[in-house]
């Protein structure tokens, strides 16, 4: 018994020092990143439609979408960002990308903060703002819709339907 607790470590010991230093000399060499390894994300305010669809699966919140004075803006937060890619897998425009950047350490919070602003569409009928126009524009070039309906908010659309089909608009049917 008393063999085996002195022989143990020293198997160890044996092992350690044919294997050597397996430490990497970390920030003064360059990392070892692996093809998979995932980084912060990259957004291309060209590319980009403003749709949403990366907020709605980002599971720590690290993307956001706010409207304000008639513009859609899409925040990205790296400091909340857990570098999942799931943003990357769901955007219909391919305007994010996963990059290998890791090295996010800031002194001030808003380094961390990137966004992307988009005009938003103004409705041909009652004039609200409803939708980013390069959205509206892309999914045009994609599928035939009618501009005449593409132009108009979803409210203004429902009322249109109601009265083309002689409904009062809210009432049960």
């Amino acid at each position: 018994m008393q063999v085996d607790r002195i022989s143990s470590p020293l198997k160890l010991l044996t092992i350690a020092l044919k294997t050597g230093r397996v430490t990497k000399k970390y920030p003064f060499g360059p990392p070892l990143l692996t093809e998979s390894f995932r980084g912060a994300i990259s957004i291309d305010p060209a590319k980009c439609w403003g749709c949403g669809a990366c907020v709605l699966v980002c599971p720590p919140n690290a993307l956001t979408m706010m409207f304000e004075e008639g513009r859609a803006i899409l925040e990205y937060f790296k400091g909340r960002c857990i570098f999942c890619g799931m943003c990357a897998d769901v955007c219909p425009a391919n305007a994010i990308t996963v990059t290998k950047e890791f090295e996010l350490a800031a002194t001030n919070l808003e380094d961390l903060k990137e966004g992307v602003i988009h005009r938003l569409s103004t409705c041909a009928v009652c004039g609200k703002p409803f939708a980013p126009a390069a959205e509206l524009r892309d999914v045009m070039k994609m599928h035939p819709i009618v501009e005449e309906y593409a132009n108009i908010c979803p409210e203004c659309r429902k009322k249109r339907a109601a009265k083309a089909f002689g409904l009062s608009f809210g009432a049960i049917i």
